[in-house]
């Protein structure tokens, strides 16, 4: 499921069948840091052989990794991690916690997200009305796609399904690239430009409007919209000025610059 570019502009929660997402806003990431969001957002990307690689390094888990084959590896998933690893568990119930209106509590194999004004004195006795909705090991992955969203941190990944090959060969091949490729995505180094706080100071100093007081207002999407709209409104004052100095021969001038939608493909 793609949000589409109205619902990632709007501050407004998303409400979904089993629960409500929040956009939280630059003010509430400051709140618990951005190097915890940061912690979060790693968490959120996390992928099986990550876990087992970089996290479980240390106590033999790249050793375990690598001795599985392709086919073992598949059948892990994150969530599989969750149900083994109470450490891990509890930073998932705190990162629904931060992004869900509602409480959110582990139990019994699932993230139970519990209705306005629950007592969670003891989560042993929570009763089924008492509950909104819950995440599980079959919607665990769609909920992760939505959280990404809101982080702009989403990549949407091809699917082998929507391919047509020659032979299973031709399959397998183009199989092991777009694994190459997520790992790739994975494993990059963020650039140091285009940190959230640096994106901050950017925009507070150049954008007509926005600066130090108004800004922490945003979501992150509405923050990252106005830095690519301002870069692309700078490229357009450039050659509109360029234009008018020395004209426009080749007709190059894209006019529509300042308003082409660049989120949503056709």
């Amino acid at each position: 499921m793609r949000l589409d570019y109205g619902t990632q502009l709007s501050p407004v929660p998303i409400t979904l069948s089993i629960g409500t997402l929040r956009k939280p806003t630059l003010k509430e990431i400051s709140q618990i840091t951005f190097d915890r969001f940061s912690f979060y957002e790693f968490f959120l990307k996390l992928s099986p052989e990550t876990y087992y690689t970089k996290l479980r390094k240390e106590n033999d888990g790249e050793a375990f990794w690598d001795s599985l084959t392709e086919e073992e590896q598949d059948k892990i998933t994150i969530y599989n991690i969750i149900e083994e690893d109470e450490k891990i568990r509890s930073t998932y119930v705190e990162i629904f916690n931060f992004f869900f209106v509602e409480t959110v509590i582990y139990q019994e194999g699932f993230f139970i997200l519990l209705k306005e004004n629950t007592a969670i004195d003891n989560p042993d006795k929570i009763k089924r009305e008492q509950v909104r909705g819950a995440i599980a090991k079959d919607n665990f992955s769609q909920v992760m796609s939505l959280l990404q969203q809101i982080c702009c941190i989403y990549n949407e990944e091809e699917s082998l399904d929507d391919m047509k090959f020659k032979n299973n060969l031709a399959r397998k091949l183009m199989e092991k690239m777009l694994k190459a490729k997520k790992k790739e995505q994975e494993t990059k180094k963020s650039d140091l430009n285009l940190t959230i706080p640096n994106i901050i100071s950017s925009l507070a100093n150049k954008h007509p409007s926005l600066n130090y007081v108004n800004i922490w207002d945003l979501t992150i999407f509405q923050l990252l919209d106005a830095f690519n709209r301002t870069q692309a409104n700078s490229m357009y004052d450039i050659d509109s000025t360029r234009v008018s100095v020395w004209g426009d021969e080749k007709k190059t001038f894209d006019v529509s610059l300042w308003y082409k939608n660049n989120y949503d493909k056709k």
